[in-house]
């Protein structure tokens, strides 16, 4: 067993993409790649990127998000603080100007199939039934924090546009956040940098509890 577990550690940190000390239905159908389609998402384009600021956030918003951690645009942690999130957001905010009853997660399945990132049950949580997953491709923990950095963005997103989030993406993104916090997933941010992820993504999940 633990030959296993030092095996997939190997393979996690060979595939890590964001680090503190290197700065740089419910499943997703989208078409597997060896290469990350860095594009920003295509509702993206030509947008002037309108970065999140307390001062602008919904009432409801400024009591829940009330850390500047929650606005700061280069921390990898925080929910607009990564390429991924970042764009999604930009993304979302638009999109939702004409689609305000729709699930959030019709786009978000939109933009991870346009990104290429290979599908996985975003439902699950288990380390053994993601392990595969992580394991089949090089930048697997690359494409999984992507897609819950994501994930992430959105609800916070909505949550600063409108003051509450969908109760049912609402548990999308606790299961997004919960699995970013399996110590091995944690593990791939390296020292001192996964411990200040873990806290930080502790406080997003009280957040999403509320």
């Amino acid at each position: 067993m633990r030959f296993y577990l030092f095996t997939y550690l190997l393979l996690c940190l060979a595939g890590c993409w964001e680090s503190k000390s290197n700065p740089k239905n419910n499943k997703i159908d989208s078409t597997p790649g060896n290469n990350i389609n860095t594009s920003i998402p295509k509702r993206v384009r030509n947008i002037l990127w309108d970065p999140p600021a307390f001062d602008k956030a919904h009432p409801n918003a400024k009591l829940l998000m009330n850390d500047s951690f929650y606005f700061n645009l280069t921390d990898e942690t925080a929910p607009f603080g990564n390429t991924d999130g970042a764009n999604i957001y930009a993304g979302f905010k638009e999109w939702r100007q004409t689609h305000k009853n729709k699930d959030p997660r019709e786009y978000l399945f939109e933009q991870i199939n346009y990104l290429g990132y290979p599908k996985f049950d975003i439902n699950e949580t288990d380390l053994l039934k993601l392990k595969s997953y992580l394991q089949e491709r090089e930048l697997g923990s690359r494409f999984m924090s992507g897609t819950d950095a994501a994930i992430v963005a959105i609800a916070f997103g909505q949550l600063y546009l409108e003051g509450s989030i969908d109760e049912d993406y609402k548990e999308l993104a606790k299961t997004a956040v919960n699995r970013q916090l399996i110590p091995e997933l944690l593990e791939c941010w390296g020292a001192p940098y996964k411990e200040e992820r873990k806290s930080k993504l502790k406080k997003m999940l009280a957040i999403l509890n509320r």
